[in-house]
């Protein structure tokens, strides 16, 4: 009995650190980012960024970071690099948010995928 209670205490306490230590890796990331630069001609798209990185490597979306600490938003480089992509200056079949968020989806079978799903207003 003895050894069966320090076992769950065991892996009660391992589940309380792993989870003590989410939240300390994404404690200083925004809840939601709203992307209003990426496509000039439709709404804003408010994007539930903490919720993609729960289930996200950082790297995912932000290609160019090593990891977390190095992650900047998009449009440090997308609209200012000329080495980059400009989403605002593209069709929506070349707009690397499109492609990459809208390929994600449909590759996962959930989120949207449609226009207005995302663009709304």
């Amino acid at each position: 009995m003895k050894r069966q209670t320090v076992v769950i205490l065991t892996l009660f306490a391992m589940i309380i650190g792993m989870a003590a230590l989410v939240a300390v890796a994404h404690g200083d990331m925004p809840e939601v980012i709203t992307i209003d630069k990426a496509q000039a001609k439709k709404a804003p798209v408010v994007f539930p960024h903490k919720a993609h990185a729960d289930v996200n490597e950082c790297t995912v979306c932000h290609h160019t970071a090593k990891g977390k600490d190095d992650a900047q938003s998009c449009f440090e480089c997308h609209g200012k690099d000329p080495n980059a992509p400009d989403p605002s200056a593209m069709g929506a079949k070349e707009n690397p948010f499109h492609i990459l968020c809208r390929g994600c989806h449909q590759e996962q079978g959930k989120g949207p995928t449609k226009c207005n799903e995302c663009h709304k207003g």
